[in-house]
């Protein structure tokens, strides 16, 4: 039976298009990707949402995967980061709106913060030596495999989880004090609401 194979085996069926082996995939692995993400998020419905977008994207890119639950893993993790960008995103929002007396809608608003995001991530990057540098680009933007890497770049396993590991922390200290400076913005920006004086930053 179907079920019963590894997922290597439904991996290379679903390649040639077999979606009754990608359901299978889908199935095995539906409860402990939606566990993960809830325990993260504590948002019932955007899990399941991002749990969907995140088949999809399998399911689009099923051709140049390698390992099913490497892939899985990786885009779970990145979905939890962009959700956490997007929440930011609608807390910042809703604090300039509430600096003004008639409602305002701001369509460039969502735009200037995703810059920002992107430019401090950007900024980062270009600090980083040239091997961790492409480790992380090929990592995070192509989505290539530790062992694709590794062979690409002709080093060890290794080398490539070190370099990934010392980039992701040192982008995530980045946005963390990024998302400290949001925080300080929405608190001052309620104040300013709920008390009606002005602050200047």
């Amino acid at each position: 039976m179907i079920e019963n194979l590894t997922d290597a085996e439904l991996l290379s069926l679903s390649q040639t298009g077999d979606e009754k082996a990608f359901e299978v995939i889908m199935y095995r692995y539906n409860t402990q990707l939606y566990r993960y993400l809830y325990t993260r998020i504590r948002s019932e419905h955007d899990a399941k949402d991002l749990l969907q977008e995140v088949f999809i994207s399998c399911w689009k890119n099923r051709h140049t995967i390698n390992n099913i639950t490497a892939y899985l893993k990786r885009s779970v993790h990145y979905a939890i980061i962009d959700w956490q960008i997007e929440s930011k995103k609608v807390l910042a929002r809703q604090a300039t709106l509430l600096e003004k007396d008639e409602p305002t809608t701001y369509p460039v608003e969502d735009q200037l913060i995703s810059v920002e995001l992107r430019e401090e991530v950007e900024t980062e990057i270009s600090k980083m030596n040239e091997t961790m540098r492409k480790i992380f680009v090929s990592s995070r933007w192509e989505s290539k495999s530790i062992p694709e890497i590794a062979q690409e770049y002709g080093l060890s396993e290794q080398t490539v989880k070190n370099n990934l590991s010392l980039a992701l922390k040192r982008i995530r200290l980045r946005l963390a004090a990024f998302f400290l400076i949001l925080v300080y913005m929405l608190v001052t920006f309620s104040l300013q609401f709920l008390n009606g004086t002005t602050f200047h930053f």
